[in-house]
């Protein structure tokens, strides 16, 4: 038996498995074989299938937090800062043109936002809530203009909206890495249940390699072959 490289998907180690169960199942039934090798044929059965199950949750919980809890969490951070971004520049636009007069190089512009928006998106992402923050805190206290107090809590708004997003996409982050450590180590067990399942059945048949090696594909294959391989066979003779 050879089993799939350690590297290899769940997928690819579920089907490998569930080729092994489904041939252990097979023989259990079969009359050809002694009771008693038959029973120990369904214990195997049963001990793997536990295995199985167990990656395949393992494998689903991760996949689905891959395709919708990562995605969802990143989109929604993204989306927050988009806002941020906006708001920010919002603001800049009427502060330049109330207080700064038309010059972002004003003494009062740049005391709302030092670095302009350039600064601020270039700071790094789980900053920016705190920096627009600070930046609402400076327009409150400085002078006093007509969408002054809109604006400022629209900065305010955003800046919790985005730290919110970051949060949870932190946690989206964790809980993947978590159910992908879970499904690792369940990918191992099932890797060791596949030994033991083979070595179970060397000893259930000594000298029969070639039988207790149909209980496990060949690489991707049966040891008989696939229906599918002699079909091609025939095409390549007809085109031949």
């Amino acid at each position: 038996m050879r089993l799939p490289n350690e590297t290899a998907s769940s997928w690819v180690h579920l089907v490998f498995a569930s080729f092994s169960w489904s041939s252990v199942c097979a023989w259990a039934e079969f009359p050809d074989l002694k009771p008693s090798d038959r029973t120990e044929l369904e214990k195997l059965a049963a001990s793997l299938k536990t295995h199985i199950d167990s990656l395949l949750k393992e494998a689903r919980d991760t996949q689905e937090v891959q395709l919708f809890g990562r995605p969802s969490a990143q989109a929604k951070q993204n989306a927050t800062l988009v806002l941020l971004k906006r708001r920010i520049d919002e603001a800049l636009a009427l502060v330049t043109i109330r207080l700064g007069g038309g010059s972002k190089k004003h003494p009062a512009v740049l005391s709302f936002l030092p670095g302009l928006l350039t600064g601020f998106t270039r700071a790094p992402i789980d900053e920016r809530p705190k920096r627009a923050n600070e930046a609402a805190g400076r327009l409150e206290a400085g002078e006093d203009f007509g969408e002054r107090g809109g604006l400022v809590g629209k900065l305010k708004d955003a800046a919790e909206r985005a730290q919110k997003a970051i949060d949870a996409n932190d946690g989206a982050q964790m809980g993947w890495s978590k159910e992908r450590s879970e499904e690792l180590v369940a990918k191992g067990r099932l890797r060791l249940e596949l030994e033991r399942v083979h070595r179970s059945l060397g000893a259930l048949f000594p000298g029969q390699r070639d039988f207790v090696e149909s209980f496990f594909l060949k690489g991707e294959k049966p040891s008989e072959g696939t229906s599918e391989d002699e079909a091609a066979g025939t095409n390549e003779d007809a085109e031949g």
